[in-house]
């Protein structure tokens, strides 16, 4: 009996062994790419971009309403009046691609952090995984105007529409789908942390650099390594960000 409760210590610690090499082996190309404290820190943050509408729940009169909710012919579409801060469902898809990889690597108890642009507007002391560009996100804009970013700009094209500007060419929606980019620097406040942004011209083209970013971010990790930043531009089929492409890519 004692015998063959020590044959089967050895063999579940054999067990043991044999699976925690190859999740080291991923923790440390993780922590490589996304930086060093992105598995044991509470100062990694995935970063979302809250929008208002220009007329406040105090100044509604009687019977105005801000949004309609649409609820498929199941009964008539309601008026609503609608929380003063709202979320795009372009949010929800971001999350969920996120938290999916993260919480292979991070404890259960210490998930990565979902906030607000708003509740961290003067941290830099973390990493950061901003979603939306420039446009609808403040740590996007923060981080796209530090001097270490000399991989793109954003702003609006002849046409009038906004566009993304990579060493002079232009991406844009087209009627190939919407753009999005993958961006990663690193922080140049605190080396330990990286900053990451996630956006696109429109809705699809950031969930989709998402995606994107978090399916296959070891394949980033084999050509960029630790410590080079990069962009990646991607063409996104409306409402299919799960076919985002690559269609361009720059690092320094």
């Amino acid at each position: 009996m004692f015998e063959s409760l020590i044959a089967n210590i050895i063999v579940e610690f054999a067990k043991g062994i044999f699976l925690a090499i190859p999740r080291a082996i991923k923790n440390y190309k993780f922590v490589r790419f996304f930086g060093k404290e992105s598995i044991k820190s509470d100062r990694v943050f995935l970063v979302l971009d809250p929008y208002e509408h220009p007329t406040s729940r105090a100044n509604l009169r009687p019977g105005m309403h801000r949004f309609i909710k649409d609820f498929k012919g199941r009964k008539p579409n309601a008026n609503l009046i609608g929380e003063d801060k709202v979320l795009g469902s372009c949010s929800i898809r971001v999350t969920k691609y996120a938290t999916s990889i993260f919480g292979i690597h991070r404890e259960k108890t210490n998930p990565i952090k979902t906030v607000l642009d708003e509740n961290i507007l003067n941290d830099w002391e973390c990493s950061l995984i901003c979603s939306g560009s420039s446009d609808s996100n403040i740590k996007t804009y923060d981080i796209e105007n530090l001097p270490e970013n000399n991989l793109y700009s954003f702003g609006f094209g002849s046409n009038g529409y906004c566009e993304f500007d990579i060493t002079g060419e232009k991406y844009s929606i087209n009627q190939d789908g919407d753009a999005g980019i993958i961006v990663r620097i690193n922080n140049p406040h605190h080396p330990e942390h990286k900053l990451f942004i996630c956006a696109g011209i429109g809705e699809w083209g950031t969930s989709g650099a998402s995606y994107f970013l978090f399916k296959n971010w070891k394949k980033l990790y084999k050509r960029y390594g630790k410590n080079r930043n990069f962009v990646i531009v991607l063409r996104v089929p409306i409402g299919q960000d799960e076919s985002a492409r690559e269609i361009r890519a720059f690092n320094t």
